[in-house]
């Protein structure tokens, strides 16, 4: 067991120090030590909040409301940094992705491939998104 242990360390150490990982927090930290970048995610999360809680409730989103989140995600979507921020996240995913592909086809013994099914998805493990992460 302490083997197991072991190795899930090595590979905790090898993620921290990853470029991804490295990749994302930069720009992270970017993101919010710009003040306007901070104010738009500060009130999409508030309306998030208010919208979830809404949801929770068993109430639809109004035709308005819908177009209000929207329009906030064409806001965030304009600001670069959040963007930027965004991008890095969605590749430091990808590899957390690939590690649990790679970690359930050994326990398994079953090849799932890439579940996004493109030549990106894989990019970390050297498929090309073939199916053989």
């Amino acid at each position: 067991m302490s083997a197991i242990l072991n190795k899930a360390r090595e590979l905790g150490r090898e993620i921290a120090e990853s470029v991804e990982l490295s990749a994302m927090r930069n720009a992270q930290d970017n993101m919010m030590s710009d003040p306007l970048a901070q104010s738009i995610i500060q009130e999409f999360e508030e309306k998030q909040q208010v919208y979830h809680m809404l949801r929770s409730q068993g109430q639809q989103l109004t035709e308005e409301q819908k177009q209000e989140i929207e329009a906030f995600e064409e806001k965030m979507l304009s600001n670069d940094l959040i963007v930027q921020y965004f991008k890095t996240q969605q590749e430091f995913e990808k590899i957390i992705e690939a590690v649990n592909n790679i970690i359930s086809e050994a326990i398994t013994g079953e090849s799932h491939g890439c579940e996004c099914g493109t030549s990106s998805c894989c990019s970390s493990c050297g498929s090309g998104g073939h199916g053989h992460c």
